[in-house]
């Protein structure tokens, strides 16, 4: 980035500061808050258990009107995962009736426990782990964390850490913040980490902008390299080592799509500095069935909606069933010679929605691709096969079959799903509705959401 390209990065940088840092007025309260309900645990836990506070919160990187506040509970080491959860959740019941609030149960690699305490107005995950020094002694991944929060307070300084809300920002604009397995993209740790290997959100955009793979990026040494025996090892050809753990890919739950995104991103924002780059798919609910009506009939596409209910689990366990699936049909559309421009996973609650757009298609017959005509023995064999076919042809010395199509559209392949195509664990096909051309108005605003997430950059 030259120098006139940095100086108008850094006026829109301050500019978007003032919109998404807390004042001095929340973070006092937050604080106040988090002191409060760090006495209160301390006052309900034993003494060999520590009170710790992790996320955002602690590192200081939370946006405005998003302090996460997670609260450890560490265990010594002689406690075993089993008992020291047990005794987590346990401990986190007892508060709660103690103060007259509500919990409810979460689940990541094991349970923990999320308190409504409304006497002091504060939500908060409690989470139970055993106390390490070093990320070879855990006993699960959540240990980790407190590591984590350890090493980014001793490694950022005050701009770095409201660079990293900026770039959490820029990438909530994109939808490609969070780890979560429905976004697949950069966690508040993995954006706290670019800062501080590149040490500015220019810098860190400036490169990324040339992202070139396979790359290996180590921040504690602040160091990239591009070895294919070490990705292979990672196997991920993107790879962010992390500092407290180098076993460990921070980025390994970052998606190709995630990743290509953001580099398009960092190029437009390199090439020419735009505060409408951290402003986007923004739209009004009660415009959004006129805003999807306009973006269907601009496209000419055909809508596909194949619903089914989803079990009351994780949307971490379901929603990688129903992106799976969806790949499924697509194979299977066009293995029957259909083709389809888009395919999106959408939840609504306990619904789980495939949505496939494509161009309008009437099939009559098909070409099917056989072997190569000097292999004799296989080009016989796949013209007995297909001894009814309309005819034979050979294209670069392939030989292909023209044949009667056995489904003349799309929505005839749907309708035959079930019966040839397995459901998937949690996804039920012989259940599923399979709506054409049709929205149901309770969808549109998930839909659409997908939509521009999916075709906006």
């Amino acid at each position: 980035m030259d120098k006139s390209a940095e100086k108008a990065a850094q006026k829109i940088f301050d500019r978007i500061l003032v919109d998404i840092k807390p004042s001095a007025e929340e973070i006092q309260d937050t604080t106040f808050k988090v002191n409060k309900l760090t006495n209160m645990l301390a006052q309900t836990v034993p003494k060999n258990v520590e009170v710790r506070v992790a996320g955002s919160m602690a590192r200081g990187t939370n946006l405005k009107g998003d302090a996460d506040i997670d609260m450890f509970l560490l265990f010594p080491s002689g406690f075993s995962n089993e008992r020291l959860v047990k005794l987590g959740l346990e401990y986190g019941k007892k508060l709660v009736k103690k103060e007259k609030g509500r919990y409810e149960i979460k689940y990541a690699e094991h349970p923990y426990i999320r308190l409504y305490l409304d006497s002091i107005g504060v939500k908060a995950d409690i989470v139970p782990a055993s106390k390490i020094e070093d990320a070879q002694d855990m006993k699960t991944a959540v240990d980790r964390t407190p590591l984590h929060t350890e090493f980014i307070n001793s490694s950022l300084t005050s701009r770095q850490r409201d660079e990293v809300r900026m770039l959490k920002y820029l990438l909530k604009a994109h939808g490609i913040y969070g780890a979560e397995v429905k976004t697949g993209g950069f966690s508040g740790y993995m954006c706290e980490l670019l800062i501080h290997h590149y040490g500015s959100l220019s810098k860190a955009l400036d490169s990324v902008s040339k992202f070139k793979l396979p790359l290996i990026i180590e921040p504690r040494f602040k160091n990239e390299i591009h070895d294919e025996d070490l990705s292979r090892r990672f196997n991920s050809d993107f790879v962010v080592i992390d500092p407290v753990d180098k076993t460990r890919n921070a980025a390994a739950g970052v998606s190709h799509e995630s990743l290509g995104r953001f580099v398009i991103v960092a190029r437009q924002f390199v090439k020419k500095p735009s505060i409408d780059l951290f402003y986007r798919n923004r739209f009004s609910s009660t415009k959004v069935r006129g805003l999807l009506s306009k973006f269907l009939t601009n496209s000419g596409l055909d809508t596909f909606l194949i619903e089914s209910k989803l079990p009351d689990k994780s949307e971490d366990i379901t929603f990688p069933q129903l992106r799976k699936m969806g790949r499924l049909i697509v194979d299977h559309l066009e293995r029957n010679g259909f083709s389809v421009y888009l395919s999106m996973p959408v939840t609504n609650g306990r619904r789980g929605i495939i949505l496939l757009m494509a161009p309008k298609q009437i099939l009559k017959s098909r070409m099917l691709k056989g072997p190569n005509v000097f292999v004799e023995d296989a080009s016989h064999r796949f013209m007995e096969k297909h001894k009814g076919a309309m005819g034979f042809t050979v294209v670069d010395l392939v030989l292909y079959a023209l044949e009667k199509s056995k489904y003349q559209d799309i929505k005839s392949v749907l309708r035959d799903l079930p019966s040839r195509l397995r459901s998937h664990k949690d996804i039920n096909l012989s259940n599923a509705k399979v709506l054409v051309n049709k929205m149901p108005k309770e969808l549109a605003v998930d839909v659409y959401a997908e939509i521009l997430k999916k075709t906006t950059i």
